[in-house]
Order: structure tokens, then C-alpha cells, then sequence
């Protein structure tokens, strides 16, 4: 298992293709291999050192087959290094700088980064039974017309995040929701927490974050006094983030910004081993579904 936090780290314990290929061999079949058509146990060595055969049909299963590393076009040691940069930096990296960095075409980074945002897709959940505090927040991105010009949009985001000793902030997550009205935000609400049995309150606004300024969100609630400043704070770096780092959002994969800002948040902590951990979620996360049009 790697752990590090610098890129110099990552560049010697994966020296050549074969390093990273036999790292992602020892993740997928770490408990055992099992043949996905016919379910048989047994096994020999395949097309090459990194393939699996079975011995009951002759499937031969490559190490990167079933993964979010399908058919992928980069070298896995830079697809390794750009996972690197956008897991461990601080601030992640946007699609143009991964492109300058790794000389490879925008498309194809902008690509990487998706597939990326999607392993990091299981920070989404809003489970919890910590109390914790939600906010709406209406943030300004761009996207497509009809007659296919980018036009600016608006998206409402609820951000939950949970309270623990003192002011002290444990994880975050953040998803988007359907704009709408106080009483759609609420039940939407007052579902999830039933559901999960969350202990949340609303603090009665919702920001802008383009405009810089609070608009009502109908009464101020009396509950504004319990904010706790460390939400503030998460608010305010996602929104710097986001006009920072990407300078624009597209409204239609706002939750996958929203998923890589939290998956480094919520593990803040554990920065040796966050690499590793999302090399995890890559295996363990189907292929992509690439649509031509998405870009």
C-alpha cells in the first residue's frame, strides 16, 4: 500500500507501467479471484502477468477490465500522477492545468477528471447522526442553450455539514437539488431526515455566492445564533475553490465538483493515505459512461 504525500514519493515507488499495473493486480483480486460469468474460483495466468483466466470457461479478465480504468487511453503512471494531484494538492487540479502538466489534449483531461469525480462519488451521502446544519446555497454556472450557446445558469446547492465538540467541524458533504420553492426545499428536507434520521436545522437564508450577499429565504429563523463558525468557513473555501481553481462550474456536473471538494475534506486528516484510498474506489467503481456530447 502507498502512502505519501509528495509527488517525488509517488515517482519512486512507481517506476514503469508494469509498477502501477501490479499495484491495481494486488487491489482487485486482494481477496480471492472470482470469475464474473461463471463464477468459478480457480485460475492461471492469462494473456499477459496481468490478466486472470478461468479455468472452467477460459474468461480472460485484464486488470483494469470492470474498473473506472477501462479502456483507458493515458499510461496508467500518468493517470496515477494526475489521481495524485487532484487527491492530495490542497486545491485539486483544473483540467487545463493537468493538460499542460501531463502534455496531453484538454479533452482527454477534462475526461480524467470526471472519471476521477465519480470515484469520489461516495463522499456524496448525506447519512449521518451527528447534529449537524444545512444550507442552500444558489450558486451561478454555465450552460448550453438550444441553440447551443452558453448562457449562465443557476443551481441550488445544499451543503450539510456535522457538528461535533465545540466549534469544531466534522465531515461535509454537499449535492445538488431542483430550484424551487421554501416548500419543496423543506419536504425535501424533512424526507432525508426521516430517512437517515438526521438532527439538522436551517439557518432561513440562501447565498449568492457571485453576488456576494444573503437573499431571504422567507423569516429569518430564530436558530441563526447556533451557526457554528466552522461551516462558515467550508462555505466560503468551496466558493473560492470553484471561481479559483475552475473559475466556472457547469450546473450539469456540479455534483461532481461538489464530490472531490468533500472527498479531500473529509479526509483532511489521513492525506498519507487518500491516494490509496481513492485507487480504491476506482477499482471498486463500474467503467464510465462516456457520452460524446458531455464536454
Amino acid at each position: 500500500m502507498f502512502q505519501g504525500t509528495s509527488i517525488e514519493q509517488l515517482n519512486k515507488f512507481f517506476k514503469n507501467e508494469d509498477d502501477c499495473r501490479q499495484y491495481l493486480f494486488d487491489l482487485k483480486w486482494k481477496n480471492g479471484y472470482q470469475c464474473r460469468r461463471c463464477g468459478c474460483t480457480k485460475s492461471y495466468k492469462g494473456q499477459t502477468r496481468f490478466h486472470q483466466r478461468c479455468q472452467n470457461c477460459r474468461y480472460d479478465e485484464s486488470v483494469t477490465a470492470h474498473t473506472i480504468f477501462h479502456k483507458i487511453k493515458i499510461p496508467l503512471f500518468k493517470a496515477f500522477g494526475m489521481a495524485f494531484r487532484i487527491a492530495v494538492r490542497k486545491k485539486g487540479m483544473s483540467t487545463l492545468e493537468l493538460s499542460k502538466e501531463f502534455s496531453i489534449n484538454k479533452k482527454s483531461s477534462w475526461l480524467f477528471k470526471r472519471k476521477t469525480q465519480e470515484a469520489m462519488k461516495s463522499s456524496g451521502s448525506i447519512q449521518t447522526h451527528r447534529k449537524a446544519e444545512v444550507d442552500m446555497l444558489l450558486i451561478r454556472g454555465q450552460g448550453m442553450s438550444r441553440l447551443g450557446r452558453k448562457r449562465m445558469e443557476r443551481g441550488k446547492v445544499e451543503i450539510i455539514a456535522e457538528k461535533i465538540k465545540g466549534k469544531k467541524i466534522g465531515r461535509a458533504f454537499g449535492r445538488s437539488i431542483k430550484a424551487g420553492g421554501r416548500g419543496n426545499t423543506e419536504s425535501y428536507l424533512h424526507r432525508g431526515i426521516d430517512q437517515h434520521q438526521e438532527r439538522m436545522f436551517m439557518d432561513g437564508f440562501e447565498r449568492n455566492w457571485s453576488l456576494k450577499r444573503d437573499f431571504k429565504f422567507g423569516q429569518r429563523s430564530s436558530r441563526r445564533k447556533r451557526r457554528f463558525p466552522g461551516f462558515d468557513v467550508v462555505v466560503m473555501n468551496l466558493n473560492r475553490w470553484l471561481r479559483g481553481i475552475h473559475h466556472h462550474c457547469s450546473i450539469r456536473f456540479v455534483n461532481g465538483y461538489l464530490d472531490e471538494f468533500f472527498f479531500r475534506f473529509n479526509r483532511r486528516n489521513a492525506l498519507t493515505s487518500i491516494w490509496h484510498q481513492l485507487i480504491e474506489q476506482f477499482m471498486a467503481n463500474p467503467p464510465y459512461q462516456y457520452i460524446a456530447n458531455e464536454a
